[in-house]
């Protein structure tokens, strides 16, 4: 038996204006809102709407819902399936609430299970959903007793007609329910957009109501049954059994971006075995998947071996997958003959445990539309099925870029339900297409809030003082440069190297911005720039971390103006070993902020002795000199040398239009900064790694199966090479003997293979030191036994928690309790990959979406290469 101790009051308001009863009480929180004396009618929403219609609740389509009390026992339900995610409710409840307080709607939250006349005790045997509808139901009584005499009304705001029903039956008159369906169709005629922004798609599902206890005539279940095309979900309490038994197997539900009608799931089969030791299970055909979206959580049962089926080399997007409902017999479009002898582990969903839904982008289907105010939905991003709307003005809405949220998918229905959210702007419009992106990339692309920068310094007063350089290393002296991308202001990396007297080594510094010297620990600046995560930039506009105050300007190093820095600095022999490591707080001042192309003239110059090398001159040559040296230290290790080729536009000033495209010209000084770069990342990981080895926060990148190198292998076979995997030494080994060797007669092989080497590789992640073993820090593709990321705070959360980390190690401040814990560390590492996802997906849609809008009025002949074929499904 579960037990707890709850102390109860009578004093706690109800917060209604109006109330004389509780003026007189003491304001327990002011934010916890008022409803105004103005109003007649208060609704009390229940779980299931603050999760599901929140798109409603913040809309100012109508003035219904503009008075909200939100019970405390509704914010801590338990949820729909289970007290498992009552916490992932009350979070995400919470934070819907805030966003209602930021569209300046009327709320107040009531604090029912701490009042002495609305506490109530679980009954023995009470379900979840029986306990929080009698809580509910008791607070709105005693609501409406309370509230009599100045005449407010509650009414209590579900998302189910079930519910709706039995209210008055079941929990007495003196409760008034309302569904959304019943206050959508009241009120759809005044306010036409109800019903475009009403998630009606959850209160239909049947199978929802059955679990909530809702029945259906026999004649409707008789005909849904007749066309129910998925299998009924399992409940929780039978999935936990099969799980705990093995019979099933629990993991994240991954759709094939190329074949709709196939997924995958990463499960380790034996529970005892290594984390790391996964096998993949396939999920070929709708009905296999069984409504799961990519990114779901999912439990899936193992499939018999005879049935086990092999993946396609078809390409089946939507608009395909829709027509392979019947084939066959059968709702997956997959035919027999996918049986084969080479079939691998396959199965099928039983249970989705945790959604992954999120409203997403794209365009309606026009063909789809036969009448009245349905269409289909078709999503940009091609791993999400097509998605059934209804709108009022939905012959508006072709040929228009559109933001849906999904609502829910019924086992009677070949699409999931959704409605529309926004209307971003014209299908090829680059202002709306870019918006796609960042909805599809999940970029925060907001505005700082008003809290975050009321953390920023005075513009107008702020400078490097006496005092800062009192309590730092003034390295002003030294010959610092930056060297950048063309047209770079968040400048957070510089450079500089002299000869020692003895005239045997160097002494080099790397100096990053000094960007924790701003940005406290736990400030609302902080958070907001944890929730962003990193910088994103797209072709023409970046989305910036933190404001540009502090990205632009006093944490920029910028060439000519003293400035705050975290260095480091290195005594380094003429063979590029390091000596000996110091890391300090400092004072610089840039001698220049030159680009890569300014760099490499300053060192050809010198080179040619057609200019007279100053200490600057110098200074770089010594960088560049011990820069080979460390790279090709790093390629005897194994560091792999691969391809992905970027390209660079040239925009109109005035109106941001792409006038060329080229290749991005890498250079000398763009190496020579990468190997300083990682030398610092590396030199600051064995310095936290050493103080906190079970909380430091670093970075890795896995060594790839064997089964993701299988394509690059077949496509090398293809010409005749062999490539020897084994190993990044040998790998490279191998890609540079196929670069002389057919380097003159085939230039492009050798940087295709390398593109397809770099496309077959898993990404580099953040994770916690302690939830990994030493051998398995290692950096693959770098060739390092350990790394991590300081050099770009600016743009990078994650190196503001190293900085944190580093500060600690030498003693200029204390570490942050939370950074002690690693499991926070790796929770944290999690949500900063996921983010990091995102920033590099934005950019390169960001890419193709130039591309093609430079080149769709150009007709242009040029040479290429097919890296892949695939059959298209008709």
């Amino acid at each position: 038996m579960e037990w707890r101790q709850m102390y109860l009051r009578d004093d706690l308001p109800c917060h209604a204006s109006a109330c004389d009863a509780c003026a007189t009480l003491p304001e327990y929180g002011a934010a916890l809102g008022r409803i105004s004396a103005s109003v007649a009618v208060c609704f009390v929403p229940d779980a299931l709407v603050l999760l599901y219609q929140m798109d409603l609740l913040e809309s100012d389509v109508s003035p219904l819902m503009d008075e909200l009390l939100l019970l405390q026992s509704v914010l801590s339900a338990h949820g729909p399936v289970g007290r498992a995610d009552g916490l992932v409710w009350f979070r995400r409840s919470k934070t819907k609430a805030q966003a209602v307080e930021r569209k300046r709607k009327q709320f107040a939250l009531f604090s029912n299970e701490h009042h002495v006349h609305t506490y109530l005790d679980r009954l023995p045997h009470e379900s979840d959903i029986e306990y929080d509808r009698r809580r509910l139901t008791e607070t709105v009584k005693f609501l409406r007793t309370h509230w009599q005499p100045f005449g407010l009304i509650p009414i209590i705001l579900t998302n189910s007609v079930a519910f709706e029903r039995e209210a008055p039956v079941k929990y007495g008159g003196d409760v008034t329910v309302m569904s959304i369906r019943t206050l959508v169709d009241k009120y759809s005629k005044r306010y036409s957009r109800l019903v475009e922004l009403c998630a009606l798609g959850n209160a239909e599902d049947d199978e929802a109501l059955e679990e909530e206890g809702g029945e259906l005539d026999d004649e409707e279940l008789l005909s849904k049954k007749r066309r129910t095309l998925f299998a009924e979900h399992i409940s929780e309490l039978a999935a936990l059994e099969g799980l705990q038994s093995g019979r099933y197997v629990e993991g994240t539900f991954r759709s094939s971006p190329y074949n709709l009608l196939e997924a995958s799931v990463s499960v380790a089969l034996h529970k005892k075995s290594n984390p790391d030791d996964r096998t993949t299970i396939m999920l070929i055909g709708k009905s296999s998947h069984n409504r799961a979206f990519d990114g779901d959580r999912v439990v899936i049962e193992l499939l018999d071996r005879s049935e086990w089926k092999t993946v396609s080399d078809r390409i089946v997007e939507q608009e395909a997958a829709q027509d392979k409902e019947s084939d066959d017999g059968d709702t997956n479009g997959i035919s027999h003959d996918q049986v084969r002898k080479d079939a691998t582990p396959s199965g099928r969903v039983v249970r989705v445990s945790q959604r992954k839904w999120q409203s997403c982008s794209g365009s309606l289907q026009q063909s789809s539309h036969s009448g009245g105010g349905n269409a289909l939905f078709v999503p940009a991003d091609r791993k999400i099925p097509l998605v059934r709307v209804l709108s009022a003005r939905i012959r508006n809405l072709f040929e228009k870029r559109l933001i849906v949220a999904v609502d829910s998918w019924s086992r009677f229905s070949a699409n999931p339900s959704g409605h529309v959210v926004q209307e971003i702007g014209s299908s090829g419009d680059k202002n709306a297409e870019t918006e796609v992106i960042l909805i599809e990339s999940s970029v925060p692309h907001r505005k700082f809030s008003k809290a975050a920068l009321d953390c920023l310094p005075d513009g107008e007063k702020w400078a490097v003082s006496e005092e800062h350089i009192h309590k730092r290393w003034d390295l002003k002296s030294k010959p610092i440069a930056s060297v950048d991308p063309p047209e770079c202001t968040d400048i957070d990396d510089a450079l500089h190297c002299v000869s020692l007297p003895d005239g045997e080594g160097y002494e080099v510094g790397i100096h990053i911005a000094d960007v924790t010297a701003f940005v406290q620990h736990g400030s609302a600046l902080d958070m907001e720039a944890a929730e962003r995560g990193t910088t994103v930039y797209l072709v023409d506009r970046r989305f910036e971390m933190l404001p540009a105050m502090l990205t632009s300007n006093f944490c920029s190093l910028v060439g000519g103006v003293e400035r705050l820095a975290f260095s480091v600095i290195l005594v380094m022999d003429k063979d590029a070993n390091v000596l000996s490591a110091e890391f300090g707080r400092s004072v610089i001042k840039s001698r220049r902020a030159m680009t890569y192309e300014q760099a490499q003239n300053m060192l050809d110059g010198i080179r040619s002795k057609r200019d007279h090398a100053d200490e600057l001159g110098n200074s770089l040559l010594g960088l560049a000199s011990l820069a080979e040296k460390l790279r090709q230290r790093r390629t005897d290790a194994g560091a792999l040398s691969l391809a992905s080729p970027e390209v660079s536009f040239e925009l109109e000033a005035e109106t941001n239009d792409v006038t060329d495209v080229k290749f991005y010209q890498i250079r000398e000084t763009n190496k020579m900064v990468e190997e300083f770069m990682l030398l610092s990342n590396i030199q600051v990981a064995e310095k936290i790694l050493k103080h906190f080895p079970k909380c430091s926060l670093l970075r890795h990148h896995p060594k790839p199966t064997d089964e993701m190198f299988e394509p690059l292998l077949k496509t090398a076979a293809a010409y005749g090479i062999e490539l020897d995997v084994s190993s990044n030494k040998t790998l490279n080994e191998s890609l540079n003997r196929v670069e002389l060797a057919f380097g003159k007669k085939d230039p492009y092989l050798s940087t295709l293979l390398r593109m397809l080497t770099t496309w077959r590789m898993s990404q580099a992640v953040y994770f916690s030191s302690g939830e990994l073993g030493y051998s398995d820090y290692l950096h693959y593709g770098l060739a390092a036994p350990v790394c991590t990321h300081f050099t770009s705070p600016i743009r990078r959360y994650a190196d503001v928690i190293v900085h944190r980390q580093l500060q600690a190690c030498i003693g200029y401040s204390a570490l942050p309790e939370v950074l002690y814990d690693s499991k926070h560390i790796k929770g944290f590492s999690n949500v900063m990959n996921e983010l990091n996802r995102s920033a590099q997906y934005a950019p390169r849609k960001s890419v193709h979406l130039h591309t093609l809008m430079f080149f769709r009025h150009k007709a242009m002949r040029q040479q290429a290469r097919t890296a892949r074929m695939q059959r298209i499904a008709w």
